[in-house]
């Protein structure tokens, strides 16, 4: 069995309700509705799919609704009211915690499936500024990434996938 002991990921892409990342890892926090910017992200949390290795961010609000999962909000309600009632991260705290995961990662896995991704280029080109690993995949087939290639062409390696699934798939090959 493959081990990947000491890889640490974190994945940069569009966050929406339910995304690409639920498939993938295990990304949803409980927070205190009340104080966000209080609530710990997780350190880590094991991927089943890569033994030994861990998820380090972004990691999300979970709520039944989805509120916390707006336009520009980062799956936080980041500088926004959540439902209406409940604060989300201050936008501050957010790229802290974010660019605090992308500093303790060794990999950033990213997803492209939307050209209005604009804070996974920031993170692409912060990650790999800082000499980490860069994967950068975009989904098949869609004539609105090519202005993203870019992206790809600093990347440790790029690609094109149909589905996320399938880019995780090749990642996962690329790192025996």
């Amino acid at each position: 069995m493959d081990t990947f002991e000491g890889i640490r990921v974190y994945a940069a892409g569009k966050i929406t309700k339910n995304g690409w990342r639920h498939t993938l890892f295990p990304v949803v926090d409980d927070a205190d509705y009340e104080n966000p910017d209080q609530t710990p992200w997780s350190a880590e949390a094991r991927i089943a799919s890569l033994p030994g290795a861990v998820y380090v961010g972004p990691h999300f609000m979970s709520d039944d609704h989805g509120c916390y999962h707006g336009e520009n909000s980062h799956g936080v309600a980041a500088g926004d009211i959540a439902c209406a009632a409940y604060p989300g991260l201050s936008r501050p705290e957010v790229s802290r915690r974010c660019l605090d995961a992308i500093r303790s990662a060794t990999h950033l896995f990213t997803w492209i499936d939307d050209p209005t991704c604009h804070g996974s280029l920031v993170e692409i080109g912060y990650a790999r500024a800082l000499g980490k690993q860069v994967y950068v995949y975009m989904q098949t087939g869609r004539k609105e990434l090519e202005d993203l290639w870019f992206a790809g062409q600093i990347a440790t390696a790029h690609g094109e996938a149909a589905t996320a699934e399938q880019a995780w798939a090749d990642f996962r090959l690329r790192l025996r």
